[in-house]
């Protein structure tokens, strides 16, 4: 989308931005790593030299590994690869059984999993849902131990704020060992971002610091509300996105150089007909597209977003959003591309939802693997046995490679007579069926009981410090 030159132009306006506008700290032990390094500090303000940037960026690595939580390699971040997940943390669930709207449950975030470690086009995990059932000061604590018990992909992880991250961390470390190995091979991305406009807040910096402490791969990546936390024009939040991502990617490195991090962030923009954030607008794909160029320009590894929607239920704007979208994404060079199944501007989570987004990453993909133009593919023979007028049905060649037409699972086509005979169900039906085969019959990779009980005391402790 942007050529060579336009990425270098809002690179260098963002590293303007950072000179010259400058960005609140809201961090003790970051302003002290900012001062330290020489950069200019007026109270909370600090501007950034771009040799500060230029040194960070040196040092931040182009390659993240990420595994699985049995120490496979899963995820290759700064490759060439798509990488598909969830969202986190909607206040809200379609219930699979009435279709009604309610409270997210700590059973949602168990569903949630259970779908996303069945489903081949799902790479990664997040909680989809924020439960209401479970003290909001321990709601990170439980969502953490109920995606680690009951998947095993990896998963990218957010909480409201930095005050459970060690005891995150230290959960996290039991699961695999010690921190060593959690170190070596991390099977999760602790999620934080800057508020926008150009502010680094206590929570958000505080997570980011104590993940490179521990080598954990962090995101530091903007979510921006346009015409409200950002410029209202496409540009404008680039630059601006990109200049708060860059601050975060110059701290992780002061604190510890080689520290793995990851920009490129995501944009909701405001509607102006309903004051309300857009997950929809072709203004919020352009500035994900645009991010994501730019940090690829950068040699970073980049999180964004797909596969959502505005629509309040399963419907054809659910679908022709959530597949725009995810097709726009597929073709930027984005790492992790997360909020498959997003409904109500990322209000709602549906199990649905995310079998529909599973689905149409499958077929993009295919779409992606272009023709296949082996001898078997271009059928020489075969249009040698079979001549002209015959008929490829019967020959060989057909049953040896039809396959490679793709067969959808969700995707009916069949004759009307058929499709009545096996109930008439409409889409949305069908994604409710498969969603609930799955979480009948999937069985996780067991995570075994001593690990579970170690973050069960952790949890036990922190209980008891609220009583």
């Amino acid at each position: 989308m942007l050529s060579e030159q336009e990425k270098k132009k809002i690179f260098n306006k963002a590293m303007y931005v950072l000179e010259k506008v400058g960005i609140e700290i809201k961090h003790g032990e970051a302003l002290e790593l900012l001062q330290e390094a020489g950069a200019k500090v007026e109270d909370q303000r600090v501007y950034l030299k771009p040799y500060h940037v230029e040194e960070a960026l040196t040092s931040a690595p182009k390659y993240v590994p990420i595994y699985d939580r049995n120490g496979e390699l899963a995820l290759e971040l700064g490759s060439a690869e798509n990488y598909f997940g969830p969202g986190s943390d909607n206040p809200s669930t379609l219930d699979l059984d009435t279709g009604k709207r309610r409270q997210s449950k700590l059973a949602d975030v168990k569903n949630f999993s259970l779908l996303v470690d069945a489903l081949p086009n799902m790479d990664f995990l997040m909680s989809m849902a924020l439960p209401q059932d479970v003290p909001p000061e321990l709601a990170d604590l439980y969502q953490f131990r109920t995606m680690t018990v009951n998947n095993s992909k990896p998963f990218v992880f957010t909480s409201a704020d930095n005050r459970n991250t060690v005891e995150l961390f230290e959960m996290a470390a039991a699961v695999v060992g010690n921190r060593d190995v959690l170190e070596d091979k991390p099977f999760f991305i602790q999620y934080t971002e800057p508020t926008s406009p150009l502010v680094g807040s206590e929570d958000a910096l505080g997570r980011l610091l104590l993940s490179a402490e521990y080598g954990v791969p962090a995101t530091y990546t903007s979510g921006t509300l346009p015409g409200a936390s950002s410029p209202a024009t496409p540009a404008g939040t680039v630059v601006m996105s990109l200049a708060e991502e860059l601050s975060g990617v110059v701290l992780s490195q002061f604190k510890r150089p080689g520290a793995p991090v990851i920009i490129g962030g995501a944009a909701s923009p405001m509607d102006m007909k309903t004051a309300g954030a857009s997950y929809g607008l072709p203004a919020a794909i352009l500035i994900d597209r645009a991010l994501s160029e730019v940090s690829k320009y950068l040699d970073m590894p980049v999180f964004s977003e797909a596969g959502f929607s505005d629509s309040k239920l399963i419907d054809g704007q659910q679908a022709m959003e959530a597949s725009i979208s995810i097709t726009e994404m597929a073709r930027s060079e984005a790492d992790l591309i997360h909020d498959v199944g997003y409904l109500e501007s990322g209000q709602t989570g549906s199990l649905e939802s995310v079998v529909i987004g599973n689905e149409i990453v499958g077929y993009i993909r295919r779409l992606q693997e272009g023709i296949n133009l082996n001898e078997d593919h271009l059928a020489l023979e075969a249009l040698k046995r079979v001549g002209p007028g015959g008929g490829f049905l019967t020959d060989q060649s057909t049953m040896n490679t039809f396959k490679d037409l793709y067969q959808p699972e969700l995707l009916d086509r069949s004759s009307y007579d058929s499709w009545k005979e096996k109930g008439g169900k409409n889409f949305r039906e069908r994604a409710r069926v498969k969603a609930k085969k799955l979480l009948d019959e999937h069985e996780p990779i067991p995570l075994s009981e001593n690990k579970v009980q170690n973050m069960d005391e952790i949890i036990e402790e922190e209980e008891s410090k609220i009583g």
